[in-house]
């Protein structure tokens, strides 16, 4: 567990996010040792790295050093670390370490999915009025009335609603059975990506749109039934 003295100072502030010495901390730490122990290209959300730039036909590393910066920076209990290994765009293994409640969630897709070394899937939820979505803002929401409205409008047959501020941990969730859904815009791909690995993993589905916008995509992912 991570429990270093100053893991929380600010390092860069931003209008709607924070970036912590343990973003770069961990973005070190983690790149060292994948470079160390694999072959492969490592792409984390500290170089900037976005989907266009990923090789097309390899693997590579995606990695969100810490998934919930803001989160663990005033001691709310949603913040992960996050891993993935991509063929181009495509997920196929995910790792999203829970460091808090000390929760690893790991799968590889056609493989299976695991918490804490014990097997979990999906859940079989089928109704929109009985499914648990877990959605969240980014930093590129449009917070406009009109988009606000368009937003309720989108979740109201939903049995319960969660904001996690953690897109992978959302995703872990829904992998897990925990959530049934997990619905975001204009979401950058290093949030995702170890997560839709995990559902897939785990038995779901998912859908991975462009917006247009470099960088945000607009990503969903459920249970089969859903």
């Amino acid at each position: 567990m991570i429990q270093e003295t100053g893991t929380r100072k600010v390092a860069e502030q931003f209008y709607r996010d924070v970036k912590l010495d343990l973003d770069y901390r961990l973005h070190e730490y983690i790149g060292n040792r994948l470079r160390a122990e694999s072959p492969y290209a490592v792409w984390s959300e500290e170089d900037g790295v976005s989907r266009k730039r990923l090789p097309g036909n390899q693997y590579s590393w995606v990695v969100d050093p810490l998934d919930g910066s803001v989160n663990f920076s005033r001691g709310i209990p949603f913040h992960c670390i996050s891993v993935a290994l991509c063929w181009g765009t495509d997920p196929k293994l995910g790792v999203v370490y829970d460091f808090g409640r000390n929760e690893l969630f790991s799968g590889s897709v056609g493989t299976g999915l695991w918490l804490n070394g014990r097997p979990v899937g999906v859940s079989t939820v089928a109704k929109k009025e009985d499914a648990i979505l877990c959605t969240g803002f980014p930093v590129a929401t449009d917070f406009s009335t009109t988009a606000v409205t368009r937003f309720v409008e989108d979740v109201q047959d939903y049995k319960k609603v969660r904001l996690l501020g953690a897109a992978a941990l959302s995703l872990a969730y829904v992998a897990a059975g925990r959530a049934d859904v997990y619905r975001e815009k204009d979401i950058a791909f290093w949030d995702v990506a170890a997560g839709l690995a995990l559902v897939k993993a785990g038995g779901g589905r998912s859908r991975v749109e462009t917006t247009g916008v470099e960088e945000r995509f607009d990503v969903t992912a459920s249970n089969l039934f859903l």
